[in-house]
């Protein structure tokens, strides 16, 4: 089933800092921010505070030159060996496809197995029901919990998962 909701008017945050920024240990120069959102002048901010430069990419909510100037720049990264952190911050809980959250998922594994990055995913679980629903117009919420994440993100040896604080962690390892 392809994603019916785009919950692009989910992203209203324009300057408070979403909380992954503030759990996260960065170690790569460059942060791929997975749904960013709309609004990513303070994440850019908060990042080159850390002399860190920003990757936004968010098919709904940032213009298609954005998305492929950092998904250019990721690209290249990999090619060079330079490490790249992934955020997915608050995006996985807003798709009522599974097919979906596993693409996005498969791809954070494959940033970070392929960069030596880290990958950094947080959700809001909404009541923790489990009962997915809109809840506005071309607005979902799964209602999931953070660990019924975790299975979408396997199939790729090369990936390691955990959940550390409050977040799902994501680091190469394996084969």
């Amino acid at each position: 089933m392809a994603q019916t909701y785009t919950s692009k008017a989910t992203s209203i945050n324009r300057s408070k800092l979403p909380a992954v920024y503030n759990k996260a240990i960065f170690s790569a120069p460059f942060v791929f921010d997975y749904g960013c959102g709309k609004y990513t002048d303070h994440i850019r901010q908060h990042l080159n505070g850390q002399g860190r430069e920003l990757f936004p990419y968010d098919p709904y909510n940032q213009p298609k030159e954005i998305n492929d100037e950092s998904l250019q720049r990721m690209n290249l990264c990999s090619l060079t060996n330079i490490p790249v952190d992934v955020v997915c911050s608050n995006v996985l809980n807003v798709i009522d496809s599974e097919c979906e959250i596993e693409t996005i998922a498969q791809n954070i594994m494959n940033i970070v197995t392929a960069t030596n990055g880290f990958g950094f995913v947080t959700v809001y679980e909404g009541d923790r029901s489990g009962i997915g629903r809109a809840t506005g117009t071309d607005q979902y919420q799964r209602n999931e919990p953070l660990k019924s994440y975790l299975k979408y993100f396997s199939g790729n040896p090369k990936a390691r998962v955990t959940i550390q604080k409050g977040m799902i962690f994501i680091f190469k390892g394996g084969k």
